[in-house]
Formats: structure tokens, C-alpha cells, sequence
């Protein structure tokens, strides 16, 4: 897979993606798109300028926050791989089967030389224990709509993912979007679903 297009898209374009995928897209006017992501992306990076610790096991370690590997059976049709994720209120689990899976083609990949990608995991997953420590913008409700007679306040999920991506890459210094390992991770397990990723992405305005 060529990932060079992918490698010039902006953090703004990734983002936007995955606003496209909340569930709530459809009831966020579009003049609110460019705000709420770059308050998201402001965010993620101001927690990252806040973090003052080095070492993020380190962190965990004086958090008693749990770090769990776990493995799964993986199959191509399962397009719902958890590459990672936070449980509240302070557990964090990494997906070791992918990661094995994909570690010989992560190992031809020169935007990741030098880099642990369980370490970039991780560092998403602690933004979203920050954040719910913290109360940060991505915990509260951005969303006013209305369903019928009534009208509803919401939670915008996706701007949490936007945060924890924008954190991830600041608190690393990383020269790429976490979003991209999505798609490196999945694609020796489930590569058409992982070339479908790349497309889609290419495709946001």
C-alpha cells in the first residue's frame, strides 16, 4: 500500500473524517464542522503541552491505571477490531494479536521507524483518561438539536477520538496522524477493508 497521499493529508482533513462517522453527524450544522473540530484538535494539544510526565508508564504506574494486552482470534470479516480502548474508570487495553499480526509489515514502513506503536495506543488512550479526570471539552455536551417538539443536548463522541489523535501526536511529536495506524494495523488481517479506510479518507473534502 502507498501511503504517501495519506502521509500530505492535514490533521484538519483526518478529523474531519471521523466527525463524518459520528452517529450524530447528520444533526450538526455544517457551519458548526470547522469549529468543533478545531476545538477538538486545540484541545488534545493542550493536554499534551500539560502532560508532565515523561515516561506514559511511568504515568499509569503513579495513576494505578491497569495496562491490559489481550488477544483475540482475528478474522477478515471482522472489521470491528478494537486496536485499543479505555474502560473507566482506569483501564486501558491493547490489542496484542493485531500488533503481532502486523509487526512485519509495520517494519517496512519508513514513517514509523523508530517508533513503538503501543506507545502511540497508549498515548491516545490516556487522553481519555485525562479527559474524564479533567472534564475536558470533549466530555461535555457541544450538540443542541431538536428531535420533534422537543430539543436534546449531546455528547459529540467523535470529537473525543479527534482529541485523543491531536494529543497522541503532540505528546510524541509525531510527523503523522495516529489515524493511520487503522488502516497499517488492519491491513495484514483484513487488507480490502483496510484499502477501503485509505479511500474513504482520501475522499473527505
Amino acid at each position: 500500500m502507498d501511503f504517501s497521499k495519506l502521509l500530505e493529508l492535514s490533521e484538519e482533513k483526518y478529523a474531519a473524517y471521523l466527525l463524518s462517522q459520528d452517529l450524530l453527524y447528520k444533526k450538526i450544522p455544517e457551519n458548526q464542522h470547522s469549529k468543533l473540530l478545531n476545538q477538538s484538535i486545540a484541545c488534545g494539544k493542550a493536554a499534551a503541552r500539560d502532560f508532565a510526565v515523561a515516561d506514559l508508564r511511568e504515568y499509569c504506574q503513579q495513576q494505578t491505571i491497569e495496562i491490559d494486552y489481550f488477544s483475540e482470534n482475528l478474522k477478515a470479516e471482522n472489521f470491528r477490531f478494537v486496536l485499543a480502548e479505555f474502560q473507566l474508570p482506569n483501564r486501558i487495553r491493547i490489542n496484542q494479536s493485531l500488533l503481532e499480526a502486523a509487526d512485519p509489515f509495520l517494519a517496512e514502513l519508513d514513517f514509523l521507524k523508530d517508533q513503538r506503536v503501543d506507545e502511540i495506543l497508549l498515548a491516545h488512550e490516556l487522553y481519555h483518561y485525562i479527559e474524564n479526570q479533567q472534564q475536558l471539552f470533549t466530555t461535555q455536551k457541544q450538540l443542541s438539536y431538536r428531535a420533534g417538539p422537543f430539543k436534546k443536548s449531546a455528547r459529540v463522541h467523535s470529537l473525543s477520538e479527534i482529541a485523543a489523535m491531536s494529543f497522541a501526536k503532540e505528546l510524541l511529536g509525531l510527523n503523522f496522524s495516529p489515524i493511520l495506524l487503522n488502516i497499517v494495523l488492519l491491513f495484514p488481517v483484513a487488507p480490502d477493508y483496510s484499502q477501503e479506510l485509505a479511500k474513504r479518507l482520501l475522499l473527505i473534502d
